[in-house]
């Protein structure tokens, strides 16, 4: 693997994994990227296991190039790029499937709304109304709203969190499924 050095492998392999223990990414969902110091791109490639990943899960990207592993980008990928493309000061990307966030993507732009004050201090959450995953306009749209926050709640499909490395990203999504946890607890007992 080209461009990607071994404390990079290792930062992406201890951040998959606390994706994963963490709840925020389950079997093969959940995705993460983060832009090298030349411009070029890691993300996890098609089918990564985050918990499990290995080092031939990791795939660089740039422009020039296709991956050399022979292994595909993940259907988030797009969502990826188009975001650090958009923020030059992200590090990170990572695409979130927590059970509260994802719940919460359901709920709409109106829960979104009605609980914002529970959502102030996360860096700022837009929502993205749905569009079919893996597609450009998802991408496009979730890039766009990004420019002036950190998370993107995609309707209906979970969301997408930067940071300035994946740390940080990380960071950022699980007070952001804390804060969706009591959410639900509190729509649930019907404290306005």
């Amino acid at each position: 693997m080209a461009k990607i050095k071994p404390q990079e492998i290792d930062e992406f392999i201890s951040s998959g994994r606390r994706m994963y223990e963490g709840g925020l990414a389950t079997g093969a969902l959940g995705a993460a990227g983060s832009r090298l110091p030349d411009g070029s791109i890691v993300l996890t490639a098609a089918g990564t296991r985050m918990g499990f990943m290995r080092p031939e899960d990791l795939l660089v990207l740039n422009t020039a190039a296709p991956p050399q592993n022979g292994r595909e980008p993940g259907l988030d990928s797009g969502i990826i790029r188009a975001v650090l493309v958009a923020q030059p000061e992200a590090g990170a990307v990572i695409r979130v499937n927590s059970p509260y966030t994802t719940a919460l993507a359901h709920g709409g732009r109106k829960m979104l709304d009605r609980r914002a004050e529970l959502l102030r201090e996360l860096g700022g959450v837009s929502f993205v109304p749905f569009y079919r995953p893996g597609t450009a306009g998802l991408a496009g749209a979730v890039a766009e709203v990004m420019r002036a926050c950190r998370i993107a709640l995609i309707e209906g499909q979970g969301a997408v969190v930067r940071g300035a490395d994946l740390p940080d990203a990380i960071d950022t999504a699980e007070a952001l499924e804390a804060a969706a946890r009591v959410i639900f607890i509190l729509e649930g007992s019907g404290v306005s």
